[in-house]
């Protein structure tokens, strides 16, 4: 697949987000192409490649990227480090953007958007910045954050920030929503874009509420659906005794 087509896969994204409407955006959770191909056929805006948290490699990077591009399906890396020569290594794989967490200051925010545009001084627009928003310090000084153009998606992340804020991961505690609530009411007055891990039971909220980057895992979808097939064949089972 050519620049040009993938290219219009990130711009199918930004599209999406000036019309206000929600991303799907799924955490592979495995270093595989396959599972990378089979997840780029579904309906699914962006497949995340975790680098920070997962068993990923730059190699693993380089070919899952390179199967999420056969659907015209956008890819972004959460890398483990800010520091320029890992953003910009990472760049270089062939990702249509980066997650970068534990992002404390405006002016750090500023500098990945620096290295994003010096990798790619011609067309850096055709890059999607996501910053993670994790820690008191961040959040209490998000306004700063929001003068800073180039980014696309400014991540919650709710385990981290609860734990900053010395609720040991903790993120349904009422102060560490309601701050949570601050950051996406701030953002959505400045006509800037949000993110959050979601699941089943609180994407509908988060949706209301204007968050419009979902993000999830495949492992939660893979328990999901092996609970609700398990419970099938439970009931089916149960039927067939009580004719018996």
């Amino acid at each position: 697949m050519n620049s040009v087509m993938q290219n219009s896969a990130i711009q199918r994204i930004r599209d999406k987000l000036n019309r206000d409407e929600p991303l799907i955006v799924v955490n592979v959770d495995h270093p595989s192409s396959s599972l990378v191909e089979i997840l780029s056929q579904q309906k699914i805006d962006i497949i995340f490649f975790d680098c920070e948290q997962g068993s990923i490699d730059c190699e693993s990077v380089e070919n899952m990227s390179r199967a999420a591009r056969l659907n015209n399906t956008v890819s972004i890396v959460r890398v483990f480090d800010s520091k320029e020569w890992v953003l910009s290594r990472y760049l270089l794989l062939g990702v249509d953007g980066l997650v970068v967490p534990r992002v404390d200051t405006a002016e750090d925010a500023k500098e990945i958007v620096d290295v994003v545009k010096y990798c790619f001084p011609v067309d850096y627009e055709n890059k999607l910045i996501v910053i993670q928003i994790e820690s008191c310090s961040a959040a209490d000084k998000f306004v700063d954050f929001l003068a800073i153009d180039g980014i696309d998606i400014f991540f919650i992340g709710p385990v981290d920030l609860s734990k900053s804020m010395g609720y040991k991961g903790d993120f349904r505690v009422a102060e560490v929503e309601e701050k949570i609530d601050k950051i996406i009411e701030l953002a959505r007055s400045a006509g800037r874009h949000v993110g959050i891990l979601v699941d089943n039971d609180n994407v509908e909220n988060y949706v209301n509420k204007g968050v419009r980057f979902l993000y999830t895992h495949l492992n939660a979808f893979l328990e999901k659906g092996a609970n609700a097939f398990a419970e099938r064949t439970k009931l089916n089972s149960q039927l067939t005794s009580s004719k018996n």
